[in-house]
């Protein structure tokens, strides 16, 4: 069945970026559930601001219908914004890879953290990838290294950039292959 490259819109099969993006971004495929609107929209801003943290289970549960069956898979978020924890008191990607480490049975592990504070709400496309340039490092490259595929959980993307830093930092810690799995994409 064709899909699109989540990056650049060219058509693909199984959800996989294309040769160009997939150099560029580190990414090998990216699953998105849902667009960000009506239940979907509904669900993450219940998690975010409503504390209402069962509303991971249903995400994951999402997500775990979305994705084809892994082998070797290890689950990994985008961490939150430590300023945005300390407000909610939470990561919500952290409970989102939690529970889909639950329901799929794949290990999870938190491998990278954030030094970037910067909000990417109402940026445009070139100044998230300027924010994120160098907003992530990794905290766990062992298991980096011995890990055959890293899955990259977050809750919502608008242009890519922030999974594309993640991966980026992956990769460069020596990942050998990663794919993301969103809950809802945001239109610009």
């Amino acid at each position: 069945m064709p899909s699109r490259c989540f990056l650049c819109q060219a058509t693909t099969k199984e959800f996989a970026t294309c040769t160009n993006c997939r150099q560029k971004s580190g990414l090998n495929h990216v699953w998105i559930c849902a667009d960000y609107s009506d239940l979907a929209k509904h669900l993450m801003t219940k998690l975010k601001f409503g504390r209402a943290s069962a509303a991971s289970r249903v995400i994951a549960g999402h997500m775990a219908d979305t994705l084809p069956n892994l082998e070797d898979t290890l689950i990994t978020y985008v961490p939150t914004a430590t300023g945005r924890v300390r407000q909610r008191g939470f990561d919500q990607s952290k409970l989102i890879a939690r529970e889909l480490s639950f329901v799929t049975g794949w290990p999870m592990a938190p491998l990278l953290a954030r030094l970037s504070q910067s909000r990417q709400v109402g940026a445009g496309r070139q100044q998230r990838a300027k924010q994120l340039a160098e907003a992530f490092y990794v905290v766990n490259p062992f298991m980096i290294k011995s890990a055959k595929h890293i899955l990259l959980v977050d809750d919502i993307t608008t242009t890519g950039a922030t999974l594309s830093a993640a991966a980026k930092s992956l990769k460069a810690s020596g990942a050998k292959k990663i794919s993301a799995i969103v809950f809802a994409q945001k239109n610009l």
